[in-house]
């Protein structure tokens, strides 16, 4: 299960990053490996890494206030794309493990790899996107951000929404609730 968080600035949303100079950069990658026994999921393993924008290196304030990033973080901590995808190519088993989002985040990968001319490494098992699935399936929630889904099953997740982590952390509790409450199964993972 991974996460991204991209730049963004006051209506890029509204606006589908549509100005010459926006870009949705990645900024934090994160993802946790999940090991499934008796109907639960625990995390096996985590990975998190914060990235260089190349194009727009200063963060907006927005941004920073959305994620919690800071430029300072950023600068101190970030790597540059490449070397992000990569390490996270890696932490996939070279592309060998089944890859879920909440959304439509490998676009976001997508994107990036284009913006810094590299090869989208290739990951054989495939991405999918948890949320169309819930969506189809109806289970409660599936209309929230991955961050709100602990809050909106009133699990107890300390942290910060839109940080992708606490994301990716937020999700995991909601797929443990509705296996727990019937609402999803292995089987529909699996698919």
């Amino acid at each position: 299960m991974f996460d991204t968080e991209f730049t963004a600035w006051e209506g890029s949303k509204a606006r589908n990053w549509s100005q010459d100079w926006e870009h949705r950069e990645i900024i934090q990658l994160a993802a946790v490996k999940l090991r499934f026994e008796h109907d639960k999921a625990t995390i096996a393993a985590t990975f998190n890494e914060v990235v260089c924008p190349k194009f727009n290196s200063d963060l907006s304030e927005y941004i920073v206030q959305l994620t919690g990033i800071t430029q300072k973080i950023v600068d101190e901590m970030g790597v540059d794309f490449s070397s992000a995808i990569s390490l996270f190519h890696d932490f996939c088993h070279k592309g060998s493990l089944r890859t879920f989002s909440w959304g439509d985040d490998m676009s976001v990968l997508d994107e990036n790899c284009a913006l810094n001319n590299i090869a989208v490494p290739d990951f054989a098992s495939g991405f999918a996107n948890l949320q169309r699935i819930a969506k189809k399936l109806n289970v409660s929630g599936c209309d929230q951000s991955s961050g709100n889904l602990a809050k909106f099953h009133r699990l107890d997740l300390q942290g910060h929404q839109h940080n992708a982590l606490f994301d990716v952390r937020s999700t995991v509790m909601a797929i443990n609730h509705w296996l727990a409450t019937g609402q999803l199964s292995l089987i529909h993972l699996a698919q």
